[in-house]
């Protein structure tokens, strides 16, 4: 079995929030947002940043070596046998560790809801991932490691 994230071409994004906004619709069941509403802002599980002035994403690449689950001391961030790392919400306490360990910066805390998350390729979504299916563009596709 092979894991699966969300990938960027950056030659293709025009950075219009679509995919962030599409998460989190998709994620609480919420609809008609906009890509800066704070909801999106806080609760997004993947970002898409420009850093000199290409469009890069940050989101879960589950690292052979996953930094994040060394540092959890409540056990939140566990490594699957097909190699994905999924967070388990209900152990996690928001307490920052993974990520300030994360060299992707694909982790957040949801200040809200007092916990951290990331992308899990929508796994428990009906239908699968909604970040690619809402890019305009096609910039945005699922890949498999």
């Amino acid at each position: 079995m092979s894991v699966r994230f969300p990938s960027l071409d950056a030659s293709l994004c025009t950075h219009c929030g679509a995919c962030e906004v599409a998460c989190v619709e998709s994620r609480y069941g919420l609809t008609g947002l906009l890509p800066d509403d704070d909801v999106v802002l806080e609760r997004r599980r993947l970002a898409v940043r420009v850093v000199a002035d290409v469009p890069t994403l940050n989101v879960c690449v589950h690292c052979p070596d996953s930094p994040c689950i060394a540092v959890c001391p409540h056990h939140a961030l566990l490594r699957f046998p097909d190699g994905r790392v999924e967070l388990v919400e209900d152990r996690c306490t928001g307490c920052g560790q993974c990520i300030s360990a994360c060299p992707y910066r694909a982790i957040r805390r949801v200040t809200s809801l007092s916990i951290a998350v990331k992308c899990d390729g929508c796994r428990t979504q009906a239908g699968g991932a909604a970040c690619a299916p809402a890019c305009p563009t096609g910039a945005l596709t699922m890949t498999e490691a």
